[in-house]
Order: C-alpha cells, then structure tokens, then sequence
C-alpha cells in the first residue's frame, strides 16, 4: 500500500439516527448536528467519546440510497471502516490496484467540511471509505 490510512471512524447504517441515537447517548457518546447529504442520499451523525472510535450514523434519505439496500438486507448493522488520507486520488490509485472497486468518488462530502470522499469495496474487505485529510 503507497498510500498511508489513518483511521477515522466506523459507520454504522440505521433506519432512524433518533432512536438508534438513544443507546449510544446512554453509553457516554456525544453527538454532532445531524447532516442531511442529498449527494450521497443520507443523513448523518457522528458520535465522539473519550478513550473510544468515533462512530457514524447513517440513514437513508430515501429508498434509493445505498443505505437502505443495506439495511433491507442486512438490517442496522456496521457499514463501513473509514480512513483519512493525505492524497485521495493516490490513495483510491493505490487500492485499485489491490482490486479494490470504486463505488464512488471521490466528491465533497457536507458532513465532512466538504472535503473528498470516496468509497471502495473489495470481496475480502469490504466497503471502506477515505476521507481526504485537511490542507493546511
């Protein structure tokens, strides 16, 4: 692997952040504004706790979104391991030529500061997504 992933949180597909919302406020997590991201047809919240990985939730917006197919099948379940590169395109590069596949991206993600993501999928991983770190 060229690229270096640093890992940046896990993400986790609900049918309704409220009410999954409720068991990890009670386990000590605070969460973020909930974000409407119509280019990817979800909404989102993250979740921060101390001495813990942060947590994504993500809920469909609509039946259309690759969310909903996910819990049709699978119900509420862990989606996706994201990681944060320097590079996107190096680092999207770098897994195709592991036989990764790119689902889609790299676009401006709303709940990320409108910085890059893309999402990859390989049979014996699984979807990952990187999320291009902030220029200084």
């Amino acid at each position: 692997m060229d690229a270096q992933l640093d890992f940046h949180h896990i993400g986790i597909a609900c049918r309704d952040i409220a009410k999954t919302l409720v068991f990890y406020v009670s386990m000590g997590y605070e969460p973020s504004p909930v974000v409407d991201d119509p280019l990817q047809r979800v909404r989102i919240c993250f979740l921060e706790k101390a001495d813990a990985p942060r947590l994504e939730l993500i809920e469909p917006l609509d039946g259309q979104s690759p969310v909903a197919r996910t819990l049709a099948t699978a119900g509420v379940t862990p989606y996706h391991l994201c990681y944060e590169v320097q590079d996107i395109e190096e680092a999207v590069a770098s897994l195709r030529g592991q036989r990764f596949l790119l689902v889609n991206g790299p676009i401006p993600a709303c709940a990320m500061n409108d910085r890059k993501v893309a999402f990859l999928f390989q049979k014996n991983t699984g979807l990952i997504e990187l999320v291009e770190a902030t220029r200084e």
